[in-house]
């Protein structure tokens, strides 16, 4: 019974502190999300029933426990400096709970940041981050082992090309 709630507490922490993580960048871009999509256990659970014939697209939900993507549309008043240190304290903090930034982009007003646990080809803990000054900010989260191999597997079948990928080593 002692893991049962040490496991809830745990989980009512992340929370916590997710929450209050939206709340400031809220606050710096002076918007809500204007697209907002949270998949958790259940519906996580519904989308891979109906998906059940589709074996590349149950390997890929198969590790996924939870998702959330935020879009947000922003104006030119947000503050492009202000944006730039959220993120990248979201780095810092991000980084001492043993998540790495594999991908930095910043060219001009626009940044990418995307950062996960890393185990061989295994990616856990990803966020994404995306930012245009004056146009929009995209933040993803996802919770549980992804697998590299089989997201070139699912674009593969949409036709989607991702250059470099068969040599990407993400061993750190």
């Amino acid at each position: 019974m002692k893991k049962v709630g040490m496991v809830l507490l745990m989980g009512l922490v992340s929370w916590g502190a997710w929450a209050d993580e939206m709340d400031d960048l809220e606050r710096i871009l002076g918007t809500e999300a204007d697209v907002k999509i949270t998949l958790g256990a259940g519906m996580l659970g519904i989308a891979k029933m109906f998906t059940k014939d589709d074996k590349e697209a149950q390997a890929v939900l198969s590790g996924l426990k939870d998702l959330s993507i935020n879009v947000y549309e922003l104006s030119d008043a947000v503050d492009v400096v202000d944006v730039s240190d959220w993120m990248a304290d979201n780095v810092k903090r991000l980084a001492k709970n043993g998540v790495h930034e594999i991908v930095r982009v910043v060219e001009g007003d626009e940044r990418v940041h995307i950062l996960a646990k890393v185990d061989g080809t295994l990616l856990s803990e990803l966020s994404i981050m995306v930012f245009e000054a004056g146009d929009e900010f995209v933040y993803i989260k996802m919770d549980g082992d992804i697998d590299v191999a089989k997201i070139r597997e699912v674009t593969g079948s949409f036709d989607v090309n991702i250059n470099g990928l068969d040599a990407l080593s993400m061993n750190l």
